[in-house]
């Protein structure tokens, strides 16, 4: 999940009352903080079953009823909310005061080539720049106010600077020999003082560095919206020669899960309520479950119970030498794949993002079988015409991959679609380069 300030500056009361409240909740005794928690969760279930039409009869067949919920337990019982629900029930999903809480509408970029709408309100936008400004507060040095680089899916262009943010935007698409010394040099003259980015984007910026002689130096820099690797997190902390925060979020603005100075992940509860579940959707104490989050700011289209699709495992360690006392999340499993390489030796990742437009396309998957060439599979909705869909795909992936590389397309069944035991699809299966592929586990 990335912010744009414009989101954001429209309710500043709101973002000073948002601040003071986040700034403290880490802190507060974990009894007296549990039972607000409960509070909130009730008090957005009671607004879910009164304002939205999908709510009322998803409680009454769960036989919940949101004014006697008084424990966590009771909560349970209500069935967990997947993303194929939210696209089929997404009008009744709506809040019939959306229009009146500044509600816009938003999409997920589609890890297997299916976006999810959804609609996000004034209140959780500015909550969420708020939950980025206590990220970027962990240490003295560091604020929000101050110049930050990022090294993502910025498609438009190779470089971006927006004076207002203070935020220079380097393309993580046209990262390469050959612009590391251009993207070395507008770090320097816009004096950045922290960086943020896919970890792999990071990673390779690093080495590219590294291989130039160039030499940068950060306190921190914080990476998201991939899985951290070991491997990556030991050269990126060696080369910059400071700390790598790992912060998992995601668009919908359910969850946050963020790593603390001590190392630790901790499920911020004041942000969205998270849960670990077995397949049976009982809570998982020890080992690995479904990561279930529940917001706890979004309005316009609130998601109760949603299945967030990655793994996660709770830390037996009750405590933190921090001082937080949201609970510690030992691993989060997901949001794992293969990066395409570049004739020009670019490493691609995050490509799910150029399938957000093309709306005909249920499932698909990139195969590498070498460094010239790609395969787009795509399993597709009746309504799919390859030649008229075919321009649009090819010139959002031309914008991430470059023109050298080979594109072929095929038009692939379900069963061809490489899903893993979790439910999720595997969308780069790279055999070029396996220095920079995941091999730590298979989920």
């Amino acid at each position: 999940m990335d912010f744009r300030f414009k989101d954001y500056l429209s309710m500043p009361l709101q973002l000073l009352r948002i601040n003071r409240s986040m700034k403290a909740a880490p802190y507060r005794n974990k009894e007296d903080f549990e039972k607000e928690l409960l509070v909130r969760l009730r008090e957005m279930c009671i607004y879910a079953y009164e304002h939205v039409p999908f709510y009322k009869e998803w409680f009454h067949d769960a036989d919940f009823s949101p004014y006697q919920m008084q424990s966590f337990e009771y909560f349970e019982r209500l069935p967990v909310l997947d993303k194929d629900v939210v696209r089929n029930n997404y009008d009744r999903l709506i809040s019939d005061e959306a229009e009146k809480l500044g509600a816009v509408e938003c999409e997920t970029s589609g890890s297997t080539g299916t976006p999810m709408q959804f609609l996000l309100d004034n209140n959780v936008n500015t909550a969420s720049l708020a939950l980025f400004n206590r990220t970027w507060n962990m240490c003295k040095d560091w604020n929000i106010t101050k110049p930050q680089a990022t090294i993502s899916g910025y498609a438009e262009g190779e470089w971006k600077y927006n004076r207002f943010s203070k935020i220079l935007y380097l393309s993580s698409f046209h990262l390469n020999e050959e612009t590391v010394l251009n993207f070395y040099n507008l770090i320097l003259k816009y004096k950045v003082k922290f960086i943020r980015g896919y970890p792999s984007s990071l990673y390779r910026f690093a080495q590219l560095l590294n291989e130039r002689n160039l030499h940068l130096q950060f306190d921190v820099m914080f990476s998201g919206a991939e899985t951290l690797l070991p491997f990556q997190r030991e050269f990126i902390e060696e080369f910059f020669k400071g700390k790598v925060i790992d912060h998992y979020t995601h668009w919908e603005r359910t969850a946050s899960i963020c790593e603390c100075m001590e190392g630790r992940l901790h499920a911020q509860n004041d942000y969205g309520f998270h849960e670990i579940l077995d397949a049976n959707n009982r809570s998982v104490k020890e080992g690995v479950g479904r990561l279930v989050c529940t917001g706890l700011y979004n309005r316009a289209m609130p998601l109760i119970r949603y299945d967030t699709r990655d793994l996660a495992e709770w830390e037996t360690e009750i405590s933190c030498p921090c001082g937080s006392n949201f609970p510690i999340v030992k691993k989060i499993w997901g949001r794992i794949e293969d990066i395409v390489v570049t004739p020009e030796g670019v490493l691609v990742g995050r490509l799910d993002a150029a399938f957000k437009y093309n709306k005909n396309i249920k499932l698909a998957y990139i195969y590498q079988p070498n460094i010239e060439n790609i395969i787009v599979n795509i399993y597709p909705f009746d309504d799919f015409s390859l030649k008229t869909e075919k321009p649009l795909l090819e010139q959002e992936l031309r914008k991430r991959v470059g023109s050298t590389i080979k594109i072929q397309y095929k038009i692939v069944n379900k069963e061809d679609i490489p899903f893993t035991p979790a439910g999720k699809v595997r969308f780069v299966v790279s055999d070029v380069d396996k220095k920079y592929q995941n091999t730590e586990f298979e989920l």
